[in-house]
């Protein structure tokens, strides 16, 4: 099933560009701006430029270091990224975005107990974090701790019922661990939210892939 770590660091771009400026440098904010259009139509460069443009204004300008890790990750700049967000997180320490990121680009390069580790902070400063759960249950998967996967994916869920993904790679857990019948439960599940993936392993299993009988 369906586990892009590119998907997932996509949808924080989504979110994170939605935030208020907290960390944001007042005179800077047009450069966010156009940064922002600029990795939208795919100019990644650009808008690490606009960034690195914005931290030569202001050295500690975190909202430009997140944006720019960013920007990094989208084109597979991944240890570029890893130093922008642990730039981000020595200015701003309870900056739960820069370590779930972090995590994302840590698992990407191997790391996947530095990545559980930052999954986890995350979590601890931000306790309705729906997305690291989902992140850390994919690296728990990857050390063979289904049953630990399945208790994030799990709380991913009850903090967004309408979580597709987290419904998917639980229903993976699952088939994993031989609760076929969870496994299908959840797919179903999925696929009643619209996850492509699932209603593709129900249908190649002969299921319904609306999720009905």
């Amino acid at each position: 099933m369906r586990k892009s770590f590119r998907i997932i660091v996509v949808a924080f771009f989504a979110v994170i560009v939605a935030l208020p400026s907290t960390y944001a440098a007042k005179n800077s904010k047009n450069l966010y701006a156009t940064a922002a259009a600029k990795l939208k139509a795919n100019n990644a460069q650009g808008a690490i430029s606009d960034y690195t443009v914005a931290i030569d204004r202001n050295p500690k300008d975190t909202y430009a270091y997140l944006h720019r890790g960013i920007a990094k990750g989208t084109i597979n700049d991944s240890q570029g990224a890893v130093a922008d967000y642990t730039k981000t997180i020595e200015l701003d320490p309870r900056n739960s975005l820069a370590y779930s990121n972090r995590g994302i680009e840590k698992e990407q390069q191997g790391d996947v107990a530095g990545a559980i580790a930052d999954y986890t902070k995350a979590i601890e400063l931000n306790p309705k974090y729906s997305l690291a759960y989902n992140n850390r249950g994919n690296a728990k998967t990857k050390l063979k701790d289904n049953q630990g996967a399945i208790a994030d994916y799990t709380k991913a869920i009850e903090l967004n019922s309408k979580y597709a993904l987290a419904y998917t790679n639980r229903g993976t857990a699952k088939g994993i661990i031989g609760d076929k019948e969870g496994a299908i439960a959840d797919y179903k599940k999925a696929a009643q939210l619209n996850d492509p993936d699932a209603k593709q392993w129900l249908s190649n299993k002969g299921l319904s892939p609306d999720g009905k009988e």
